[in-house]
């Protein structure tokens, strides 16, 4: 499947952030959002790219814990 990702940056709370965009393409219908953020974290890291940091507890997208919000919703 195909993802386009906007993700949040912001260097620290005085900075000004913005969007970066990041096109995923082979992703499994079987993984989770968060497992998906994290193959793009990996595809960073090879590139010699920044990886982004969110915040995470169960991994299971259900508490609301990670932070995120996918098509606007928490």
């Amino acid at each position: 499947m195909k993802f386009t990702l906007h993700i949040w940056r912001q260097e620290n709370a005085r900075a000004k952030g913005h969007f970066e965009t990041y096109p995923l393409e082979g992703i499994s219908p079987d993984c989770s959002f968060l497992e998906m953020l994290d193959i793009l974290n990996e595809e960073l890291i090879n590139e010699g790219k920044e990886p982004f940091v969110f915040d995470h507890d169960c991994r299971e997208g259900i508490c609301g814990m990670c932070s995120l919000y996918i098509n606007g919703t928490p």
